[in-house]
């Protein structure tokens, strides 16, 4: 059925309406990324925009709708057999009690290490020297070139993800560190940089800051990005005592520094970077599980190393939470509350979220996660990742000369 006479003299009458090109990105920009995906489709000048960098800037300012979980599953038996698992709800709501995995947007990943995620991007360790890139918006997994460092065989591997927002650049590194054997414990052996553009390699850096100590070992837990510096654990080998220090990546001008930690009492002790008040933090949760307290480090001056302390104890009401099961620091969310997954896959699954204002520990139970993953848990390695700062729509095929599936 064909339009109406007077239909067609309007549309014949009515003139062509063009939208300049920075409203049509501010619009673009409030839209759902599932939306923005849809919308390559409408013209080829649509699908440039919004595949652009210029774009993915614009869209990483506006503050996400949305917060995401992701959790990495690999069988010890068989590191094909991977994958990631996602799900979401409204930031509306400042902590979902509750998340529903969503087993139709799964991705076969090879590999379960989530280290980091800055600007809507996840750094997941594949195998012992090759990390991988994963944007959840796009769905994009790619691998990083492999290191080629000497020697290999008693080599392990700690990677470090960040984002410099002045010279929009990222980057990652990587620490090396080799065996010399009992009882000279570890050494470090060599430091590596990469820059995530097109045609670049990884280049093999030392050190050179008045400020960096050399006899450290880089501890394997994820590091921490913010204001265009990495950060990421280290220790030094004591008898009587681990001395921690923290070791900062400035990615602009590559430098890299250490910094001490005060002195922390004991042999063993579970520690993770967060970010607590815009200042970097070490939380350290070792007695949380006897006694119900966190002690948390932060950092007031990065420049002249001037550390304060704080001490939080959970309220008795809420100690039964953490008796029976040990937990690990997995981040901060946007609005500073810390998260804490078990060490094991239990069915029912849960997850803890510490809010570090009000001294309030909340559980998000996480349901949907498949049977079969469930009852081999003895197998079954894992992770997790939460994701509620930012979004990327940014393609990782612009990086065909670095990258490969």
């Amino acid at each position: 059925m064909g339009l109406s006479l007077n239909s067609r003299r309007l549309s014949e009458t009515r003139p062509d309406i063009q939208l300049p090109m920075d409203l049509v990105t501010e619009i673009l920009t409030r839209l759902p990324t599932k939306s923005l995906m849809r919308f390559k489709c409408v013209s080829k000048l649509w699908s440039s925009l919004i595949r652009s960098q210029y774009f993915n800037r614009c869209f990483l300012k506006v503050p996400s709708q949305q917060q995401h979980l992701y959790i990495c599953l690999s069988d010890s038996r068989d590191n094909r057999n991977s994958i990631i698992l996602s799900s979401s709800a409204p930031l509306t709501t400042p902590t979902a009690s509750t998340f529903v995995v969503n087993n139709d947007v799964a991705i076969q990943c090879r590999g379960y290490y989530s280290r980091q995620n800055v600007n809507g991007f996840m750094c997941n360790s594949y195998s012992k020297a090759m990390p991988r890139m994963y944007n959840p918006t796009t769905r994009q997994l790619v691998t990083l070139p492999a290191i080629y460092s000497e020697p290999q065989e008693h080599s392990r591997f700690f990677y470090g993800f960040g984002h410099d927002p002045v010279n929009d650049q990222s980057k990652v590194i990587c620490s090396a560190r080799t065996s010399s054997g009992f009882p000279s414990y570890t050494r470090i052996s060599e430091y590596w940089v990469l820059d995530l553009k097109p045609g670049a390699s990884w280049k093999k850096v030392t050190p050179a800051s008045v400020d960096f100590c050399l006899d450290h070992v880089p501890l394997l837990k994820p590091g921490l990005s913010f204001n265009g510096v990495i950060y990421s654990l280290g220790l030094i080998h004591d008898i009587h005592a681990n001395n921690y220090v923290v070791v900062s990546f400035d990615i602009g001008s590559e430098e890299f520094r250490t910094i001490q930690i005060p002195s922390i009492e004991g042999l063993i002790k579970d520690v993770t970077l967060i970010e607590y008040g815009g200042k970097l933090t070490v939380f350290d949760h070792t007695h949380l599980t006897n006694e119900g307290k966190f002690f948390l480090w932060v950092l007031e001056d990065a420049g002249n190393k001037e550390w304060s302390r704080k001490t939080l104890v959970l309220k008795p009401t809420q100690l039964h939470l953490v008796n029976d099961i040990i937990f690990t620091v997995k981040g901060t969310t946007q609005s500073g509350k810390v998260l804490l997954i078990p060490d094991l896959l239990l069915s029912p699954f849960h997850i803890l979220c510490y809010d570090l204002q009000n001294n309030d520990m909340r559980k998000i139970d996480i349901i949907g996660i498949p049977n079969h993953w469930l009852f081999r848990a003895t197998h079954i390695r894992f992770d997790l990742m939460f994701m509620d700062q930012s979004e990327s729509i940014m393609h990782l095929d612009t990086l065909t000369n670095l990258f490969y599936l």
